[in-house]
């Protein structure tokens, strides 16, 4: 297979890969309500079960990298998603339903940094800025899921949610049969080896300073709908604001992938955390339903550059040959144990004091991260 080819596919897989979160972010919290589950419940279900990601993430990026393989891993793990799933989808009780999503989580949450794995290097070092248009697709397949999920599910009804999501996985499965694997270092991973990211102290205070920014994200990833929901928006509102939050990444990934690293990372974290502060306090006042919905625009300018600068950051710190496991790392950090902290906090706040307050306390920590950041910048910067 020509380079080429190989990064069309890895384009289209990332469009239908990011389609699954486009269904199942937005719109597994309706389902959960559908089924009479509370806000506490879904916010756990939601929350606490992608903490299985910390392992797994971590732990298939050193499978991909001892094995050097990533397309026979990804295989496995959608196989093993669909299987899964059932249990989500035809089970009633919470302790199954939480048990069976944390399973979903440990084989699903490595699939995207493998996907970034194989695209960085696909492109290989002198092509790496142009990671943000690939990863775009992601934006595009989420953005467009999310926003002609709405109707569909009217139609044929939430509790049908299933229907979609495993045509969707068919089609990834379709599509990792055609990737080839890039493997550009023959320099064997071991134990040892891994154990040396673990002790790169910059990164993992890099890591440690990503937490705390990503923290009201999940919060809001995890609550919006029922925060939606509360002010009156539609099936189709809730898609749509999911679609502008995703469609708002694309110019940012395809104009600042190649930009990022000009700058101090540090720096740049800290004005994404301005970014953040300012969207929570504008999400806690507005109490329109199509306000809240238009301002999700503002995802590209936080989340959207948030994750430029933190791969990009990630990419420089570890080693060629264990890039899978640094990447995997990072999203252990931000998803996994981020969206647990998030999703678990999200839903404690809105079910004692309302998605108003939840807001106001997003904005606080969104703000503390930024002053811890801009002071760790300006030791470093003297």
């Amino acid at each position: 297979m020509t380079n080429r080819k190989q990064i069309t596919f890895l384009k289209a897989l990332t469009l239908f890969n990011a389609s699954n979160k486009g269904l199942i972010l937005p719109f597994l919290p309706l389902f959960l309500t559908y089924r009479d589950f509370s806000s506490v419940e879904i916010g756990m279900i939601m929350g606490i079960a992608p903490m299985a990601s910390i392992i797994a993430q971590p732990f298939f990026g050193y499978i991909s990298d001892r094995y050097k393989t990533i397309k026979g891993l990804l295989i496995l793990l959608y196989l093993a998603v669909m299987a899964i799933s059932f249990s989500i989808f035809f089970q009633t009780s919470f302790v199954v339903v939480f048990l069976s999503f944390i399973l979903f989580h440990f084989v699903m949450s490595p699939v995207a940094p493998l996907l970034d794995s194989m695209a960085i290097k696909s492109l290989g070092k002198n092509r790496r800025g142009d990671y943000g248009k690939i990863r775009l697709w992601g934006s595009v397949g989420f953005a467009s899921t999310a926003v002609l999920s709405g109707p569909v599910l009217d139609w044929i009804g939430i509790e049908k949610i299933y229907i979609v999501f495993w045509f969707l996985i068919l089609v990834v499965i379709f599509l990792t049969c055609f990737l080839k694997d890039q493997n550009h270092s023959s320099q064997p991973v071991t134990l040892t080896g891994v154990k040396e990211v673990f002790r790169t102290k910059p990164f993992m205070f890099f890591l440690f300073l990503c937490f705390l920014v990503i923290i009201p994200h999940r919060m809001n990833d995890t609550m919006l709908v029922l925060h939606l929901e509360g002010l009156g928006a539609s099936t189709l509102m809730i898609g749509l604001a999911w679609s502008l939050a995703a469609f708002s990444e694309v110019p940012v990934f395809y104009y600042l992938s190649s930009q990022v690293m000009k700058y101090n990372h540090l720096f740049l974290l800290g004005l994404i955390a301005l970014f953040y502060s300012i969207r929570w306090i504008l999400y806690a006042t507005i109490d329109s339903a199509a306000w809240i919905t238009f301002l999700q625009i503002s995802q590209g300018i936080t989340f959207g550059l948030f994750w430029l600068v933190a791969l990009q950051t990630a990419v420089h710190f570890v080693p060629n040959h264990l890039r899978s496991t640094g990447q995997a790392l990072l999203a252990s950090t931000c998803f996994g144990l981020g969206g647990a902290v998030g999703g678990t906090l999200g839903g404690s706040v809105l079910d004692v004091f309302g998605s108003s307050s939840m807001y106001f306390v997003m904005a606080a920590f969104s703000s503390l991260a930024m002053i811890g950041i801009f002071i760790t910048y300006k030791r470093y910067h003297q």
